[in-house]
């Protein structure tokens, strides 16, 4: 927003929430946000409001001040029930609410905290619950620019917008020394480590079990790297499958906290990944990455820095294409080796 002269600055307060009611990818991608609204209200509290499947991405955002959390547990008509009561809960708490998502839903919420002010893209009647709206460019709607700029442009109505940032993501020593202790345990400490995360709660993302085993044969015949698989509780299922292969890798998977699997991945001279929080995790760490994606996605939530990352598409079938996935594995430096 440019001011003419002569025309009030508007105040924005000193009260700031950011929605985003997405999982934990989409959190981390907030991370560019938070560092900009730090950086121009250096005294204002800033609050993200996100749901319960986010939340354990929230503690890798330093310029978080405050955390309100959404329960996702109702289902159906009550999903929507219960996200506006949680709303009307907050009325009064904030001056800004800056909403990521682009459901309806979202500024419906925003609208229910009686924030002053309420900024974010007008869709699908999303006009009548926002003060400020940021435009819908085409751009956007086809996914052609990264989420987190995609995040970023909601700022613009503060006058403070910057363009092109990073994602980050911080842990502290005391998650670095379990991560340590771990890899000690298991013999890797002076290890080159690749990391691998082949699977994730959606079916559609994980890859066949058929091309896993394909890939860590591969890794293993580098000679090069000891794998070491991480993600969550819901990649243990189909890690344990893994396991009955005559292939080796050390399963982290389940076995560490949220910030833990990012200073794990932080270790790690390469990293292998679906489109998952582990993914946007190494991204956000700048371990060079190779993001799998079977679908038209890539640009908008894989690497953006495409000089250490790269992205392997396959945009006509589920199965893996192993040349072009080692050739494109292939052109990724060492973390070790970048300056």
């Amino acid at each position: 927003m440019k001011f003419k002269k002569g025309m009030k600055k508007k105040n924005f307060g000193n009260r700031i929430a950011v929605m985003i009611l997405g999982p934990l990818g989409d959190v981390i991608n907030t991370s560019v946000v938070f560092r900009t609204l730090a950086d121009a209200y250096p005294h204002a509290t800033l609050s993200i409001i996100a749901t319960d499947r986010g939340a354990p991405a929230t503690v890798g955002i330093p310029e978080i001040t405050d955390k309100y959390i959404l329960d996702t547990s109702n289902t159906g008509n009550r999903k929507n029930a219960g996200s506006f009561k949680f709303a009307w809960s907050l009325r009064g708490k904030f001056d800004t609410v800056i909403v990521l998502d682009n459901s309806l839903r979202s500024a419906v919420c925003a609208f229910l905290t009686c924030a002053k002010n309420r900024i974010g893209r007008g869709r699908e009647l999303r006009e009548l619950f926002l003060t400020d709206i940021v435009p819908y460019l085409d751009e956007e709607k086809n996914c052609r620019i990264h989420v987190s700029e995609h995040y970023a442009r909601c700022l613009k109505p503060l006058n403070i917008y910057k363009e092109n940032l990073d994602t980050s993501f911080v842990f502290d020593e005391k998650e670095e020394k379990v991560v340590s202790d771990l890899l000690e345990n298991n013999n890797l400490s002076d290890k080159k480590i690749i990391g691998f995360c082949p699977a994730c709660g959606s079916k559609r993302k994980t890859l066949l079990l058929e091309d896993s085993i394909k890939i860590l044969k591969y890794l293993n015949s580098l000679n090069k790297y000891d794998v070491v698989i991480v993600g969550g509780n819901d990649v243990k299922d189909y890690v344990s499958k893994l396991k009955q292969e005559d292939i080796e890798f050390t399963d982290f998977s389940g076995h560490t906290t949220f910030s833990q699997t990012a200073a794990l991945i932080n270790k790690c001279e390469k990293f292998i990944s679906v489109d998952t929080s582990c993914m946007h995790l190494a991204l956000a760490r700048k371990v060079p990455t190779l993001s799998i994606f079977f679908n038209n996605l890539g640009t908008k939530w894989g690497p953006k820095n495409l000089d250490i990352n790269r992205c392997y598409t396959n945009l006509t079938a589920k199965e893996l294409d192993m040349d072009l996935f080692i050739k494109t594995f292939s052109e990724i430096k060492d973390k070790s080796s970048l300056v």
